[in-house]
């Protein structure tokens, strides 16, 4: 057998394509498996617009602004209210789990809102498999959950990352922890107070219906729980909320009337008692 005289370094750089080679082709086909699915759209995350609204440039080239379904984070860049508590924590969240990478983008029932924002479940790619944005968001402390249907395929993972937020007292929770007023206190001080996660402690004196949001109101009426008709499905009846002593966390914000904190999520509610 004539034995080959081909140099031993071009044998090893030989060697060194092949394993090459194979590598591509082993993350080649995990990519593939991880974004090939009929029911979504992929793209490449261009720009952090804040907690929950990112840019996607999508494989047909076009530019979808993306807000997150099921979540809602701090403001950031509000008109009116300008930065909230933990906004520019949450965008920087986000960004260092999708600025720059590749994304799928899964859909729900309703596909875009009043904004032409496409409105998803996006995915990426972590250390340990896929991962839900929308979810580690909640799960970091940053974002609460923001159920509107019909969009609701996820919704129970979503609250128990919140309860899990709440239990390791993660972002928000840790602001609020610490936080615990009453209706007048919140109204004394919401020049202070607004855009700021705290704990209220509560007690209606009765229930005014205003177009499709009801007030849970005290006595004084300087501060109201805000329950909105979309979300009265999947909380607690009026009924219910107004019949004992109510602690909840949420964010303050300035309503029509005075200081309001809006309850949209049965995970927002830490006691009700008689």
């Amino acid at each position: 057998m004539k034995r080959s005289t081909m140099p031993s370094n071009i044998l090893r750089n030989r060697r060194k394509v092949k394993s090459l080679s194979a590598l591509l082709l082993a993350l080649l086909v995990a990519t593939v498996h991880f974004f090939d699915r009929g029911d979504a759209s992929l793209g490449l995350v261009t720009e952090v617009i804040d907690g929950d609204t990112i840019v996607v440039t999508t494989e047909d080239g076009k530019s979808e602004k993306v807000r997150y379904l099921l979540i809602d984070t701090p403001e950031l860049h509000h008109p009116t209210r300008g930065e909230e508590e933990l906004g520019r924590i949450a965008a920087l969240e986000n960004k260092n789990l999708v600025l720059g990478k590749k994304v799928r983008l899964e859909e729900d029932v309703e596909r875009r809102d009043r904004y032409n924002r496409l409105l998803a479940y996006v995915w990426t790619e972590g250390p340990d498999g896929e991962v839900l944005v929308n979810e580690e968001l909640v799960r970091r402390g940053v974002a609460m959950p923001f159920t509107l249907p019909p969009n609701v395929r996820y919704v129970e993972r979503i609250r128990d990352a919140f309860r899990e937020a709440r239990e390791q007292r993660r972002g928000l929770w840790n602001a609020a922890a610490g936080r615990h007023f009453t209706g007048e206190q919140i109204w004394a001080e919401l020049p202070t107070l607004a855009g700021c996660f705290v704990t209220l402690e509560f007690r209606t004196a009765r229930v005014e219906k205003k177009g499709t949001r009801s007030l849970l109101l005290e006595k004084k009426g300087h501060t109201a729980i805000v329950v909105y008709e979309s979300d009265r499905p999947h909380l607690p009846s009026l009924d219910m909320l107004a019949s004992g002593k109510l602690v909840l966390m949420g964010k303050v914000q300035t309503g029509r009337e005075g200081a309001e904190i809006i309850l949209r999520d049965p995970t927002q509610i830490v006691t009700l008692s008689p």
